[in-house]
């Protein structure tokens, strides 16, 4: 049991990374289309920083799938989570409608963030209103 705890330690300390620059990546996603009307935004800056959160993501999830010893809701959770923003984010952009879910779905990634922080040791984030 102490070894399993260790590695598990081990493993959390290396997929911080992951998750926090997926989280940030998302938040910054979310901070200009939430001002894009009021300073103007320019599409591939937009998309630009989506596809860096899109990378991380990425490599979130090659990590986790490859380490059982991490297997916990709260990953699952945000992965799903992750997945909806992202989809949502491109189907909103690509038909040029409005980005009311994208925005909805950015809510509960933060919230499946906000849990996965407890169980990292990470700091939470701030829930939209």
């Amino acid at each position: 049991m102490a070894n399993e705890m260790s590695m598990f330690e081990y493993h959390k300390e290396n997929i911080k990374g992951f998750i926090i620059d997926t989280i940030f990546k998302a938040q910054k996603v979310y901070h200009l289309i939430s001002n894009e009307f009021e300073k103007g935004v320019e599409e591939a800056v937009l998309w630009g920083i989506h596809s860096n959160a899109f990378s991380s993501f990425t490599g979130l999830k090659v990590y986790y799938y490859q380490n059982d010893i991490l297997a916990h809701y709260e990953f699952d959770n945000f992965i799903e989570k992750f997945s909806q923003f992202s989809r949502e984010f491109i189907s909103s952009r690509s038909t040029k409608h409005s980005m009311q879910h994208t925005y909805f779905y950015y809510g509960e990634l933060v919230d499946a963030y906000n849990e996965l922080a407890a169980l990292l040791e990470l700091n939470p984030i701030e829930k939209p209103e």
